[in-house]
C-alpha cells in the first residue's frame, strides 16, 4: 500500500485527528499549569522576601539602626549561592552594608538579573534573576531580594514535560492509526475480492465475519443479507423465466396450431371465424399472465403505497362477500361470511386489498370441488387484525404450502387445469406490501388462509 493510500483511511484520519486533539489538549493544559504554578511560585518568592523584610525592619524598629546594620552585615555573610540579596544605604544613599554594592532605588517590586551585581558574579548561576523591593528604615533605605531559580527549575521541568507529551501523542496515535489501518485495509480487500468474486458469476461466495462486532462485521453481516437476497431474486429469475417458457410454449403451440389449421382446412367463414376466437383467447391467456407478472413487479416495488389511507378492514371484506357471494354459490359451493364485529382499522390501498381478498376466495373456487364449504371471518384485536379464507376441499399438503406463493407454480406440475400460478404470488406481494403476515394452514380438512394486519387506531 502506497503512502498516499495509507493516509487516506479512516482509521489513519481517526488516529491523526485524535492526536491533534490531544496535543491541542496537552497545550492548554501545560499553559494552565504553566502560568497557575509560576504564579503560585511568584507568590511565595515575594512572600518570603517580604518576611526578610519584615523581621529586618522590626529589628530597626526596636534595637536600632546600628543593630540593623550588623544582622543584615550577617545575613549577606551567609549567603553561598546568592539566592538572596542584600542592600542597606544610609540617607545619603550611600552604601552601608550587603552583599550587593550598589543597586538603582525603584518603586515596588522589580526583578533584577545577576549581572547587574559583579559582587555576586563568582557564585550562582548566569541566568539568576532576583525578585526584590526597597523598603524605608529608620536612617536610609534596605533591599532585599530572593534568587527565582525554583520558579526557572519548574518552567524548565514543565517545558521538558511538555515535550515528550507532545512526541507521544503523535507517535504513539500514528503507530496505533497505521496498525489498525493495515487490519481494516484487509478485511476491506476481503470484502472488495468476495465482491468481485460475485460479479464474476459466484453467487455463493459470502464476506467472513471476523467476529469483532466491529463496523465492519456490521458492513460484512449487511452485504451478506443483500447478496443472499440477490441469489434468491436471480434463482426465482430463473426459475420464472423456465416457468413462463413453460407455460407460454403449449398456448402459443396451440395457437399456431389453430391458425395452421385455419389456414389449411378452413371451408367456411364461420370455420374461420371460430378458429380466429379460439386463437383470441389463447393470446388473451398469454397477456393475463404477462399483466400478473408485471402487475406483481410493481406492487413488489411499491406501487400503490402513495395510496394508503386509513380503511375498514370490516367494510372492504363485506363487500368482497357481497360481491362474490352469489358467485361462489353459482360454481355449487355454499358461502358463509362472519364479518359482525366492530370496525378494524389498517393502513392501506382498497383497490389492492379488494384484489388480496378476490384471489384468495378465486383460488378456493378454482380448486375445490362442488359442493365445498368456504368461509371468510375476521377478528380484531388492539395490535392485530386477522382476516381468512377457509374451505374444507382438498387443501394444500404442507410441503407445498410455501412453494405456492412462488411465480407460476401450481401443484399440477402438468399445468392441465386453467389458470396462470399468479394468484397467491398477487396475494403475498400485496400483503406485503401492507406489511401483513400471509400464512397457509389445515382447516381439517381443507385449506385456511390467514392474513395478519397491524391494526391502527380507529
Amino acid at each position: 500500500m502506497r503512502i498516499n493510500q495509507l493516509y487516506g483511511r479512516t482509521a489513519i484520519r481517526l488516529a491523526l485527528a485524535f492526536s491533534v486533539l490531544f496535543v491541542s489538549s496537552v497545550f492548554v493544559l501545560f499553559a494552565i499549569l504553566y502560568f497557575s504554578l509560576t504564579s503560585s511560585l511568584e507568590n511565595r518568592l515575594r512572600q518570603r522576601v517580604m518576611e526578610a523584610q519584615d523581621a529586618l525592619a522590626g529589628v530597626d524598629r526596636e534595637q536600632g539602626f546600628d543593630n540593623l546594620t550588623s544582622v543584615v552585615a550577617s545575613e549577606a555573610a551567609s549567603v553561598r549561592e546568592a539566592d538572596s540579596i542584600f542592600l542597606l544605604v544610609d540617607q545619603k544613599g550611600e552604601s552601608v552594608v550587603g552583599n550587593i554594592q550598589q543597586a538603582e532605588k525603584f518603586s515596588g517590586w522589580r526583578i533584577l538579573d545577576r549581572a547587574q551585581f559583579p559582587a555576586i558574579q563568582n557564585i550562582g548561576k548566569p541566568d539568576d534573576r532576583f525578585y526584590a523591593i526597597w523598603s524605608p528604615v529608620s536612617q536610609g533605605e534596605l533591599l532585599v531580594g530572593a534568587n527565582s531559580r525554583v520558579i526557572i527549575e519548574t518552567q524548565n521541568t514543565l517545558l521538558h514535560g511538555l515535550i515528550w507529551g507532545v512526541a507521544f501523542a503523535i507517535v504513539i496515535p500514528a503507530l496505533v492509526g497505521t496498525h489498525l489501518a493495515w487490519r481494516a485495509q484487509r478485511r476491506i480487500d476481503v470484502l472488495g475480492s468476495t465482491l468481485s468474486a460475485v460479479a464474476a458469476g459466484h453467487m455463493g461466495e459470502r464476506v467472513p465475519i471476523a467476529g469483532s462486532r466491529d463496523d465492519l462485521d456490521h458492513v460484512a453481516r449487511q452485504i451478506n443479507r443483500t447478496l443472499d437476497q440477490l441469489q434468491r431474486l436471480i434463482q426465482s429469475v430463473n426459475e420464472t423465466s423456465s416457468d413462463i417458457a413453460h407455460d407460454l410454449k403449449h398456448p402459443i403451440g396451440r395457437l399456431r396450431q389453430r391458425l395452421d389449421m385455419a389456414q389449411a382446412s378452413a371451408q367456411s367463414v364461420e370455420a374461420f371465424r371460430e378458429a380466429i376466437s379460439a386463437a383470441l383467447k389463447e393470446i388473451d391467456t398469454i397477456v393475463e399472465t404477462f399483466e400478473a407478472l408485471l402487475r406483481i413487479t410493481q406492487i413488489e416495488a411499491g406501487a400503490g403505497k402513495k395510496r394508503f389511507a386509513p380503511l375498514d378492514l370490516t367494510a372492504l371484506l363485506g363487500t368482497v362477500a357481497d360481491v362474490y357471494g352469489p358467485v361462489i354459490e353459482d360454481e355449487g359451493h355454499s358461502f358463509e361470511a362472519a364479518l359482525d364485529g366492530p370496525k378494524a382499522m389498517v393502513q392501506g390501498d382498497r383497490e389492492l386489498l379488494t384484489q388480496l381478498f378476490a384471489n384468495l376466495i378465486e383460488n378456493a373456487i378454482r380448486h375445490c370441488p362442488p359442493g365445498t364449504s368456504i368461509g371468510m371471518d375476521l377478528r380484531a384485536g388492539s395490535t392485530e387484525i386477522t382476516a381468512r379464507i377457509h374451505d374444507n376441499g382438498p387443501g394444500i399438503p404442507e410441503a407445498e404450502r410455501d412453494k405456492v406463493f412462488q411465480r407460476l407454480y401450481r401443484l399440477e406440475k402438468s399445468r392441465s387445469r386453467p389458470g396462470s400460478g399468479l394468484g397467491l404470488s398477487l396475494a403475498a406481494a400485496i400483503a406485503d406490501l401492507h406489511g401483513a403476515k400471509i400464512t397457509l394452514g389445515d382447516n381439517h380438512p381443507g385449506l385456511s388462509v390467514t392474513v395478519a394486519f397491524p391494526a391502527i387506531a380507529a
